[in-house]
């Protein structure tokens, strides 16, 4: 159990600080990414009003007060020209030195396709460079006008952005990770010492109680072979009985903690429910109830033997104690429909079983009857000791009504 929790700390703590990173690293980028965009869309509009130019003074009120001439240099471009008849015409590439008139041509038909394909803007990839253009319609010739704007400089610092954020979340993730794990024993420390005091408690607190308990039943007894043996020492018996069976309870329920350190091992599920199912058929029936047992034999899962038989009775003895009267009570086991789980299913005819809760079913102490004076025997221990034999064994189990029964429901996965 202690190993679990520390898992999921450490679990939940990395994906925490994940998040944090993806959130603080991706706002960053993104933040990056809209600016960049903006500053390729601001300069090929400034590039339209222009006539394909980029002037000082115009830049300052489209790109901001910091624009120079200097700064412009770092913006390359070239401007074509499309007739209605579809002549493509290199107009100006003296802003580039990355593309020439032959690049142009070569390109000719996919720059004309696009064009055409493209009311105001788009984008293109000439000679696997990425381009983002803009079409401007010539008043004084019946032609269209494309400014085409390398976006490699523009987009250089955003794309090495984005690499250093990888590289430093990825990294950091790595270090906070490592570091937990060296340090997450220290951190659960207290968690941990708090529950071995509880689980000793439980386990010295039962062992105490066991003697009194034995020195009351001792002496019941004594008065019972003296000829003292009336309503009172039978109450006293059955008083004493309880309370041993519940401190034995407890003491198992503390020890559970111990199953992380169980030899789990191939074992035949199927001759476990078989044994189990078995040994409760005589004490049901005489109780008047109906028993069914459907059992698909060699089954195999992992697990420990003797746990795993305690883990069929505690459920088969609570369908049992919960069944109407003249109920009815069954034990299915069979192979899941994938093939690769083995299913149980304990059920019990109990009419009035829509109005509870299925979902408190495992909590320790959990009764439907809140008073706690049923007449049935029990602790509410038993559905919770099964709930943890079943995490050991890497399992699941649920409750759930029908409308006529109270199924519970293990899943265990085969083993071959």
């Amino acid at each position: 159990m202690i190993k679990k929790f520390r898992r999921k700390f450490i679990a939940v703590a990395v994906l925490s600080l994940a998040i944090i990173l993806f959130a603080s690293f991706g706002g960053v980028v993104l933040a990056t990414q809209y600016r960049t965009d903006k500053e390729i869309t601001n300069v090929l509009q400034l590039l339209a009003k222009n006539n394909g130019q980029l002037n000082q003074k115009a830049a300052r009120k489209t790109l901001g007060p910091d624009s120079n001439k200097d700064s412009l240099f770092k913006y390359r471009y070239f401007t074509l020209s499309l007739s209605s008849t579809g002549k493509l015409k290199l107009v100006d590439n003296t802003h580039i030195s990355t593309i020439s008139a032959s690049d142009i041509t070569s390109n000719s038909s996919l720059i004309k396709r696009t064009i055409k394909n493209t009311t105001s803007e788009g984008s293109i990839l000439i000679n696997s460079n990425p381009y983002r253009f803009i079409l401007v319609k010539s008043k004084s010739s019946n032609q269209t006008i494309a400014i085409f704007l390398d976006t490699t400089p523009i987009t250089a610092s955003y794309k090495h952005l984005f690499r250093v954020a990888i590289f430093l979340g990825i990294s950091g993730l790595i270090f906070f990770t490592l570091i937990l794990l060296l340090l997450s024993n220290q951190a659960i420390k207290p968690i941990v010492e708090a529950y071995e005091k509880q689980r000793r408690f439980i386990t010295n607190a039962g062992h105490e109680l066991k003697t009194p308990l034995a020195i009351i039943s001792a002496n019941t007894e004594m008065e019972e072979m003296i000829g003292k043996s009336d309503e009172w020492t039978e109450s006293t018996k059955e008083q004493v009985e309880r309370l041993t069976m519940l401190i034995n309870q407890l003491i198992s329920l503390a020890r559970m903690s111990e199953k992380d350190e169980l030899v789990l091992e191939r074992v035949d599920f199927s001759d476990s429910v078989k044994r189990a199912a078995n040994s409760f058929k005589s004490l049901i029936q005489k109780d008047g109830k109906n028993y069914d047992i459907e059992i698909e034999p060699d089954l195999f899962v992992n697990g420990e033997k003797q746990s795993l038989y305690e883990l069929v009775n505690i459920l088969i003895d609570n369908a049992n104690k919960y069944c109407d009267e003249a109920g009815r009570v069954s034990v299915n086991l069979n192979k899941g429909s994938l093939g690769r789980n083995a299913i149980l299913q304990v059920k019990n005819s109990f009419k009035d079983g829509k109005s509870i809760n299925y979902n408190k079913f495992f909590e320790r102490f959990y009764r439907s009857d809140e008073s706690h004076n049923s007449q049935k025997s029990g602790f509410g221990i038993g559905l919770s000791m099964a709930q943890d034999l079943v995490r050991v064994f890497g399992g699941k189990i649920n409750a759930s009504y029908d409308g006529k029964n109270v199924v519970l429901t293990v899943i265990l996965k085969l083993r071959k």
